[in-house]
């Protein structure tokens, strides 16, 4: 366990034993950010390179605010700022499972930042748009973990951005298309609730064992993963069967989460 997680574990044991009252939290979120600018003064080639990417983001919105969509342009270049803050706010997660810190951001962290900041523009994106910007952010997805570990860049950060930028964009597509009528809304919600459930439970389970559930219990969601992906795009596509493959991709990943609170909770029980 490297020196970051303990910290972060007796941070959240505090937590835990203040029963999480509104004065713990206060002191848990100034710690939280007390930590991160004296880690952003430890790093400042990697906090300047968030700030090279955040800024780069602003202006390519801002070029779609000259295209004539500025509204849409407002909100993606404040998404695209709040993606920066959240991972110039985790930097000290910049290390690998020995906790040997790496020498800035990493290609593979930056192509998973660049594909987060294609959220909102899934959100409004013309059935055929949205098939092409699936396209991109799948190969970044497919790329990004062998990147990492063929420079020796794996690390702690990217291992979490990498599956919540992946659920970020699969949510953002399925809201998208059922917002252009390729998609019915019911099966965004199954895509959306497999997310959000998955989101709250480990949430839960982070903070009230204040330590966050063991990696090696949890069951690979890759395939059910594929399916709603494709079944995402086929549907930018309007090919028939596209419903089914999400739906189903998205049961899937219910399943396979099921079996990982199944699998987690004798460890639970022996602590």
């Amino acid at each position: 366990m490297t020196e970051g997680e303990l910290w972060t574990e007796g941070l959240l044991a505090e937590l835990r034993a203040a029963r999480y009252t509104p004065p713990a939290w206060m002191r848990f979120l100034g710690r939280t950010f007390a930590r991160a600018s004296e880690i952003r003064a430890e790093r400042r080639r990697e906090h300047r390179q968030t700030l090279a990417l955040g800024a780069a983001g602003v202006v390519a919105w801002g070029l779609v605010a000259v295209a004539g969509w500025p509204w849409i342009a407002l909100a993606g270049a404040l998404w695209w700022l709040l993606v920066a803050a959240m991972v110039d706010w985790h930097l000290g997660m910049l290390e690998d499972a020995s906790g040997h810190r790496l020498h800035g951001l990493g290609i593979a962290n930056a192509l998973s930042i660049l594909r987060a900041g294609l959220a909102p523009a899934l959100l409004v994106a013309s059935p055929a748009v949205l098939a092409a910007l699936l396209v991109p952010a799948g190969i970044t997805d497919v790329v990004d973990g062998p990147v990492a570990r063929a420079r020796g860049e794996e690390t702690r950060l990217g291992h979490r951005l990498d599956g919540a930028v992946d659920g970020l964009i699969l949510c953002a597509a399925a809201i998208g298309a059922a917002r252009a009528g390729v998609l019915p809304w019911w099966a965004a919600a199954l895509v959306l609730g497999r997310h959000a459930l998955q989101w709250l439970v480990l949430a839960a389970a982070y903070f009230a064992h204040a330590k966050a559930p063991p990696r090696e219990r949890f069951v690979s969601g890759k395939q059910p993963g594929l399916a709603l992906f494709a079944g995402l795009v086929l549907a930018g596509l309007a090919v028939p069967g596209a419903v089914l493959l999400v739906a189903a991709g998205a049961l899937g990943g219910l399943a396979t989460f099921g079996l990982t609170i199944a699998r987690s909770r004798p460890a639970a029980a022996a602590r």
